[in-house]
C-alpha cells in the first residue's frame, strides 16, 4: 500500500515538472516569435527599380568628327610636315608623297596637249579655206558658162569634207590628251594631303621614307568644332532624359563643372549593353580636341527638365 501511493506521488511529481517547462517555453516564444520568411521584392518601374541620378552617368568626350587622312595611292613619303597636336587648317598641306615620276609624265603630257591644240588651230584654218573654196566656185558664173567642170567641183567637194574629217579627228585627240593630262595633273594634286577641315592632328602613322600602300592611314585628325559628351544611360531610366534638358558634365575633383543640354538621344536601347546612348553638348567649353575620350559624369540639373521638350517615348529594344 505505502509503495502505490509513493509511485503515485511521483507520477504527479514528473507531470506538474513537465507541465511546467511546457509554460516557460510558451511564454518565450510569446516573446520572441519566430521570423517569417518573406519573398523578394518584385522590382516595379518607378518603385524599386531606380538608378542613382545623383551619382550621373558615365559618359566621355568626343570630337564633333574624326578621320583618318590615308594615302590615295601607293608611294613612298617624302615629308609629314606635322606632329601630334599641331593645328591645322582647312587645305593646309599635312604630307606629301614622292610625286616626281607623275610630275614628269605631266609636264609631257602637257607638252603634247599644247602640240595636238597647234594641230586643231591649223585643221580648222583648212577647213575653213577648203569651204570658202567650194563656196566660190559653186556661186561663180564659170559653172554656168561651162569654164569649170564637173570634175573640178567634185575635187572641190571632196577637199572640203576631207578638212572637216581631219578637223574632227584632231578634235578628238584633243580632248583625248586634256583628259590624260588632268589625269596626271590630278595624280599630283593628290601625292599632296590636305587637312579636310579645322582640327588638331591627334596621331600619326608614318615618317618620310616609308612605303604606304593605296588606303593606309597616315593621319588621325579631330574637327574643332562644338565640344559633345557620349553618355550611356540606363534603359529604365531613358524616361527622366528630353531633349533641350540640362545637364552639368563633371571631369574631376580638380576641373570646374560644365553646363550643357542633351542634343540627341538615340531611339532605340543598345542590346549589347542595354543602354541609350546619347550626345550632350557642353555650352562653355570651346573645343573637346584636348579632352576626346576623357571619362566624366554626366548629371541632370535641377531646373533643366522644366524647360526641356516634350519627353519622347521609351525605345524598344530590339534583338539583332
Amino acid at each position: 500500500m505505502g509503495l502505490r501511493m509513493s509511485a503515485r506521488g511521483m507520477g504527479l511529481l514528473l507531470l506538474a515538472c513537465g507541465g511546467g517547462v511546457l509554460a516557460l517555453r510558451g511564454r518565450a516564444l510569446d516573446a520572441n516569435p519566430p521570423q517569417t520568411l518573406q519573398p523578394p521584392p518584385v522590382p516595379v518601374e518607378g518603385r524599386t527599380l531606380t538608378t542613382r541620378v545623383e551619382h550621373g552617368w558615365l559618359g566621355v568626350f568626343i570630337a564633333e568628327a574624326a578621320v583618318d587622312l590615308s594615302a590615295r595611292a601607293e608611294g613612298v613619303v617624302e615629308s609629314v610636315r606635322v606632329q601630334v597636336g599641331t593645328r591645322i587648317r582647312q587645305g593646309e598641306v599635312v604630307a606629301v608623297l614622292e610625286g616626281r615620276p607623275a610630275r614628269q609624265a605631266l609636264a609631257v603630257a602637257e607638252a603634247e596637249l599644247l602640240s595636238i591644240r597647234a594641230e586643231h588651230a591649223m585643221a580648222v584654218l583648212e577647213r575653213q579655206e577648203a569651204g570658202d573654196r567650194l563656196k566660190r566656185r559653186v556661186t561663180s558664173d564659170q559653172v554656168l558658162k561651162g569654164a569649170l567642170s564637173e570634175e573640178e567641183l567634185a575635187t572641190a567637194r571632196y577637199q572640203e569634207r576631207v578638212a572637216g574629217a581631219k578637223l574632227d579627228m584632231v578634235h578628238a585627240r584633243v580632248v583625248e590628251q586634256e583628259a590624260r593630262t588632268a589625269h596626271l595633273r590630278r595624280q599630283v594634286e593628290e601625292a599632296s594631303i590636305r587637312a579636310p577641315f579645322d582640327g588638331v592632328v591627334a596621331r600619326r602613322f608614318v615618317h618620310p621614307g616609308e612605303m604606304v600602300r593605296t588606303g593606309q592611314p597616315l593621319l588621325h585628325v579631330l574637327r574643332e568644332g562644338s565640344t559633345q559628351v557620349r553618355v550611356a544611360i540606363p534603359a529604365a531610366r531613358i524616361r527622366d532624359v528630353s531633349l533641350g534638358m540640362g545637364v552639368v558634365v563633371e571631369v574631376d575633383a580638380q576641373s570646374p563643372v560644365l553646363q550643357g543640354h542633351v542634343a540627341q538621344v538615340a531611339p532605340e536601347v543598345d542590346v549589347a549593353s542595354l543602354m541609350v546612348f546619347a550626345i550632350v553638348e557642353v555650352d562653355n567649353l570651346p573645343s573637346a580636341a584636348g579632352l576626346a575620350g576623357t571619362v566624366v559624369r554626366v548629371r541632370p540639373t535641377t531646373d533643366g527638365g522644366a524647360q526641356a521638350n516634350a519627353v519622347p517615348p521609351p525605345p524598344q529594344s530590339r534583338a539583332e
